[in-house]
């Protein structure tokens, strides 16, 4: 027999093994306490929740792929998103701890048929504190009717992509053969409808983060080309037809009462929020062996705070910087996509026609002569310029704040995103 010393050592080793994993332990365990309701301060807000499924199967819920959350603000005309990772580790209400993609699928599968919705907006507001007003779905056959039916979507891509995919659309997936290695270089980019559904899916070279952004960046492109095209005017006439392949409790009344700030609202008053790695959320492994990422609870209060009540003026416009763009890089379109880059930030830039030779690399002409409050680190951290990128000519005529000349080696990708290697 061993000794009462020895199983009391080993007693020991199992103790201390069991409390250096307190998160598991704990996870298992318990429940968390619900998240506080989002404090709205008296602002008039709708909330919608976009979803988007894995599946082509109209009868199979899937996964939910996509969970974007737009807040619209009709009190300060302000529309702010955010995107929730798939792999979020939260309580779904009546059943475990799991990854917030699975809430919608049990939901439907336990519940019955429009369960799945209520679960997955009863999730969102026990782990995040957000109430949701309306919700619209659409599975991979949905999104790409929706852009089908739009002729396309034009889209800047300022971080290349590379990811396997299919050669043809019509070929079976199932095949090796059936695929290529595809690199998405940075430029602008008309999409086609698989190709669209292949940006806002791959995270090869990228993250589930960067992912959460691409699908913001095809939200925004999505609104730009249908009230460009004059569509928002038209909903009467085709609410049918979004009908079909978008599913929604969202009805044509509360549509055309938001069309007016549709039509009328700038990229200054669009703010995107994305969690990030080791701030609003942290990877763990979860009890049944799956990497996932578990919420920091005070971090996403911060986060979703910001979301609703909308930044003072002076933040949404970045002091009112007035900013020009020069493209000398050779490539006709990487003015666009330093401009679209610098849009997401929340500035209104200017492309100018002028014509100017050829340089490598990238230059900020800062004209305003300030030192506090001035836009320029902000703008050097996005377009990735450094202090030797930066010329000083102050000028109390100046008709803009900045200049900003596109160089050759422009490459702002500033998202984690990694290019393709050659």
């Amino acid at each position: 027999m061993k000794s009462s010393k020895s199983v009391l050592f080993v007693l020991g080793l199992f103790i201390a093994f069991v409390l250096s994993f307190p998160a598991l332990a704990q996870e298992e365990e318990t429940i968390p306490e619900p998240m506080p309701l989002v404090d709205e301060a008296g602002y008039d807000i709708i909330n919608f929740l976009l979803l988007g499924s894995d599946t082509t199967n109209p009868q199979n819920s899937g996964r939910t792929d996509v969970i974007l959350i737009v807040s619209v603000n009709r009190t300060a005309g302000t529309v702010a998103f955010l995107s929730i990772p798939r792999d979020l580790y939260v309580y779904i209400p009546g059943w475990i701890s799991y990854r917030i993609n699975s809430a919608y699928g049990h939901g439907e599968t336990e519940g019955g048929e429009g369960q799945g919705i209520e679960l997955l907006k009863e999730t969102i507001l026990y782990n995040l504190g957000i109430q949701i007003d309306y919700y619209a779905r659409v599975d991979f056959n949905g999104f790409k009717n929706i852009i089908d039916s739009l002729g396309g979507i034009e889209l800047s891509v300022d971080c290349a992509i590379e990811d396997w995919r299919l050669r043809e659309p019509d070929l079976d997936p199932n095949l090796e053969e059936s695929w290529e290695m595809f690199t998405l270089p940075v430029g602008v980019h008309m999409m086609d409808s698989d190709l669209a559904l292949w940006y806002v899916r791959s995270r090869r070279t990228s993250s589930d983060f960067d992912r959460g952004r691409r699908q913001q960046d095809m939200m925004r492109a999505i609104w730009h080309h249908t009230r460009d095209m004059g569509l928002l005017n038209q909903l009467p006439d085709i609410w049918q037809q979004i009908t079909e392949m978008v599913e929604t409790d969202v009805t044509l009344p509360d549509m055309v009462s938001l069309a007016p700030l549709a039509l009328t609202i700038d990229t200054a008053h669009l703010v995107s929020y994305t969690f990030h790695q080791n701030i609003e959320v942290k990877p763990w492994r979860s009890p049944e062996g799956s990497s996932v990422l578990v919420p920091v609870r005070e971090a996403i209060m911060d986060l979703e705070r910001k979301m609703v009540v909308p930044p003072t003026e002076s933040q949404l416009v970045r002091e009112g910087a007035t900013i020009s763009i020069v493209n000398a890089s050779g490539y006709g379109d990487l003015a666009r996509v330093a401009a679209d880059r610098l849009a997401w930030e929340g500035f209104i830039p200017i492309i100018s026609t002028e014509s100017v030779p050829y340089r490598n690399y990238t230059t900020i002409y800062d004209h305003t002569g300030r030192t506090k409050g001035s836009s320029l680190g902000r703008l050097q951290t996005i377009l990735r310029v450094s202090d030797e990128g930066v010329v000083r000519e102050p000028n109390a005529n100046r008709d803009y704040d900045f200049q900003i000349v596109i160089g050759g080696s422009y490459y702002a990708c500033t998202h984690g995103v990694l290019p393709p290697e050659d």
